[in-house]
């Protein structure tokens, strides 16, 4: 998704060439490439540089001319120009009401280290069904919970990365997200907790077909990004926070991994909906995983 940063980095930009960013005239941020070509960020000002590893993708360099500083992020990996150019959106919008560059400069710092966590090009070490799981919940979230409650209590309700029994709960409702590739007719339960509550809660079951890497379907990368940038710079830290706990990164290789929503169903789990319940095993078994077939449930699809 080709934001405004993406529109300028468009521009015919000579290496060693930048343009000034924004209209906050206390700070100095700039976009163009640097002298080897690569698409880059700059922040000058006054501060107190400390150490700044690079990642695999972002290489980061400080030098000193005449009285100030330059802390500038280039691009190492021109495929992955779309998220940096997110990345530099987040850089700006984090720092843009900020008069001070040693303020500025900290801030810079703490987005980077954020973001680093995704820019790992090339590990793409998510499975097949993790990857299914990850897109199902981030559907989720895309189609209901940010229309619903807004990207901040989405977020905070989002503990699926936490590992927690449910995947989505907020005051008093909770929903467990499970995505079946198409033609399954169960949901596997893989804890008596996830479906176990005094609470009525929901099962959220979306269908995907997985298709050729030239459909144009649904992609984990495409996903993430819309997010993104449905997310003010406070969201998006936290958003990144919880991707990194699934060991998820912006590799390339994720785009070979295209689906069609099949469809989605809503099941109300209430008291006579079939689960186990921990009250109901026996004293000494601890751990039980089950299936349910669908076609049994229909009576409590909404």
């Amino acid at each position: 998704m080709k934001n405004e940063i993406y529109k300028i980095f468009e521009g015919d930009f000579r290496p060693g060439s930048y343009i000034r960013l924004g209209e906050n005239k206390n700070l100095s941020l700039y976009l163009g490439k640097d002298d080897s070509g690569k698409y880059a960020f700059e922040f000058r000002g006054k501060y107190n540089p400390i150490k700044i590893s690079s990642s695999d993708v972002i290489l980061v360099a400080q030098f000193k001319s005449n009285d100030k500083y330059t802390l500038r992020f280039s691009l190492e990996n021109k495929d992955l120009l779309e998220y940096f150019c997110t990345f530099c959106e987040d850089l700006f919008e984090a720092t843009k009401n900020i008069k001070e560059d040693s303020i500025a400069y900290k801030q810079l710092n703490e987005r980077y280290f954020s973001w680093k966590k995704l820019f790992r090009p090339h590990a793409g070490s998510m499975s097949d069904s993790e990857i299914l799981g990850l897109l199902g919940e981030l559907l989720f979230m895309d189609e209901r919970m940010i229309p619903e409650w807004g990207a901040s209590i989405a977020l905070n309700s989002w503990t699926g990365p936490e590992k927690t029994h449910k995947d989505f709960s907020t005051e008093n409702v909770w929903y467990e997200i499970k995505t079946i590739s198409s033609g399954k007719n169960s949901v596997k339960i893989s804890s008596l907790e996830q479906l176990d509550s005094e609470i009525e809660g929901f099962l959220i079951v979306y269908d995907l077909e997985k298709m050729s890497p030239s459909f144009n379907g649904l992609k984990l990368n495409t996903l993430v990004q819309k997010l993104l940038h449905q997310m003010s710079s406070s969201n998006r830290e936290e958003f990144i926070n919880k991707l990194s706990l699934y060991n998820y990164d912006f590799s390339p290789n994720y785009d070979n991994f295209v689906y069609s929503v099949v469809g989605c169903s809503t099941y109300e789990v209430k008291d006579d909906f079939p689960r186990l319940s921990r009250k109901s095993i026996p004293t000494g078994i601890d751990k039980v995983q089950y299936e349910i077939n669908l076609s049994d449930i229909e009576e409590y699809k909404l």
